[in-house]
This record gives C-alpha cells, sequence and structure tokens, in this order.
C-alpha cells in the first residue's frame, strides 16, 4: 500500500534542510501511516524585499497547496500570521543568543576601530551600532557558508549570527563570542523552529500539535505579543527574549532606531498564562516612553 506523502516546506539553503529533516524526526512517531517528501521554496534575494518576512515565500506555498506542512525559524515569520495559517507547535528552544565568530579570535570590544562586521538584521545592526558606532556594519545577504567564506576571504573582520544557525552547522569551535543581552538582544523568536499547517488540515494540525513544546510556547508567545504590538515591519529593529523560569516570566524587550543612535529597552515580568499581555504591556510602555518617534506612521502598529 502507497503511503500518503506529506509535503515539508522549507527555505531553500542547508539550514533550511536541515531544520526540515529533524521536524520529520519529530513528526515520525505521530503519523506513522505517512512518507514524508522535503520541498524547497526559493528565497528572493536582495533588498528590493527588505520589506518582506523572510518566511513569506513558505507560507505563500502552503496556501497555494505546494506543502503540507512549513517547518521555519521563528524569528523569520510575521507577528501576525496569514489567514489561514496555523502556527501548529514551537519545538524546544536552542541557544537563543547571538554570537560573534571573528577572523582573528577577539571579543567585540577588542576588535580594532574600524573593523567590518557582517551584521544581517537590523536589530544586530541597531545594537551593535549602538555599542561600538566606530565599526563598519555591513549587510551580507546569504547562507551562513556564504558569510563564512566572505570572512575567510578577508572581505569583513567578523560575523554576528544566531547561536541556533550556529549549532546546526556546526560552526561551535568559531564562536569568539556569545553576546549577553546587555550588548544584543536577539530578534523575537531566535532559536526556535516553528511549525505551520492550514487551518483546514485537522489531522496534521492535531499531528503536529505533538511536537509544541510548552516552555518555548510560552516564551515565544510574549516575544511575538511585543513585537505585534510596536508593528509587523521587519525592517523595524526589535529584540525581544523571555525566559520562563518555573511560573515565572521575564521579557526584556528593545526598539532601536536603525542606525544605532536612539535604543529604548526595558524589561516586565508576571505568570506564565498572561505571556501576551505581558508583551503587550512592555511595547507600550516603551512607546510611551519615547520609542513610537522611532517610528513612521507606516510602521506603527496603532
Amino acid at each position: 500500500m502507497t503511503k500518503h506523502k506529506i509535503k515539508i516546506g522549507f527555505r531553500d539553503h542547508r539550514l533550511g534542510r536541515i531544520l526540515g529533516e529533524q521536524a520529520i524526526e519529530l513528526l515520525k512517531p505521530h503519523l506513522s501511516s505517512a512518507a514524508f517528501a522535503l520541498v524547497p521554496v526559493g528565497v528572493p534575494r536582495g533588498r528590493g524585499h527588505a520589506a518582506v518576512w523572510p518566511g513569506q515565500p513558505v507560507e505563500q506555498a502552503l496556501l497555494r497547496g505546494e506543502v503540507d506542512l512549513a517547518v521555519q525559524n521563528m524569528k523569520d515569520l510575521s507577528p501576525e500570521p496569514p489567514a489561514g495559517i496555523v502556527l501548529a507547535a514551537v519545538t524546544e528552544r536552542f541557544t537563543p543568543f547571538d554570537v560573534l565568530i571573528a577572523r582573528d579570535g577577539t571579543i567585540v570590544d577588542d576588535l580594532p576601530e574600524g573593523s567590518a562586521v557582517s551584521a544581517h538584521t537590523p536589530i544586530r545592526r541597531a545594537q551593535l551600532l549602538h555599542y561600538r558606532d566606530d565599526l563598519s556594519i555591513l549587510d551580507f545577504s546569504g547562507s551562513l557558508e556564504e558569510r563564512m567564506r566572505k570572512l575567510e576571504l578577508g572581505e569583513v573582520d567578523g560575523l554576528v549570527v544566531s547561536a541556533s544557525a550556529v549549532e546546526h552547522l556546526g560552526y561551535q569551535d568559531r564562536v569568539t563570542e556569545v553576546f549577553t543581552t546587555e550588548v544584543v538582544v536577539p530578534a523575537p523568536g531566535q532559536g526556535a523552529l516553528g511549525i505551520q499547517v492550514l487551518k483546514s488540515a485537522k489531522d496534521l494540525l492535531k499531528a503536529a500539535r505533538h511536537l509544541d513544546d510548552p516552555i518555548a510556547r510560552v516564551e515565544i508567545d510574549a516575544e511575538r505579543a511585543f513585537q505585534r504590538e510596536i508593528t509587523s515591519d521587519p525592517t523595524v529593529p526589535i529584540g525581544a527574549l523571555a525566559k520562563l523560569d518555573g511560573a515565572s516570566l521575564r521579557l526584556e524587550g528593545v526598539i532601536a532606531d536603525r542606525e544605532g543612535l536612539k535604543i529604548y529597552r526595558d524589561e516586565e515580568e508576571g505568570k506564565a498564562g498572561d505571556e501576551e499581555q505581558i508583551g503587550v504591556r512592555l511595547a507600550r510602555r516603551l512607546l510611551l516612553d519615547g520609542a513610537r518617534a522611532l517610528l513612521t506612521p507606516a510602521e506603527s502598529s496603532h
């Protein structure tokens, strides 16, 4: 008997394929009668797509029926999910922090003045410029492997990337510094894997929900609520990191201007079960403190 095939969509690069393979292994016990096929979805390249969430092409493939399930980094997803798509699961979280890979093995404080550093997200760029405005922050797109080649060729002096990407791709021995949140608060959702399915796919939705990690879900929901209350524009520098300790939840949040000249940061605490309200409260407080002035009318959620 031919098994029903489930098509798993992922962003077309090595990390995306690794995440897709991990999702298949997690899904197999709950869909034992199914076969799985990995379906790469092309990723737009270049600055012309700067206002598009990286996960949007895979979501569109899901809506068109080209794939049955999407596997993506949570930081690549809009805090406003498209109509008809459900975030069925947030899997156990990997290290959420950002790291530095420096060509000469130094930490960020010891990089020479004018050093060229690749930081491929608005929130990394803004916080690094705020911390060290003498650095030259470059925006190299492409896979981590492509950026590592630029490092080896001497085109940059350092890369700032997510610790989870480094872990998945095996570059742990190249890390020269793990950033604390005093220097870089990571993007909301960083380090977590999201499983998306169509709301109408009841059986697949039921199976995927088994992969949901309750701790990661609470933390990610708080971070995304914070982001959603501010804006759904991916070009606005926003950082958020939640930590669940027992029943207590602590959320750090950052809003910055694109050049790192002005940064608003604060934290909020509360209980698990109130994660959405915690995120909203922190966002509203930062906006009232002055962060709203960093947003254009088109960027603001309100």
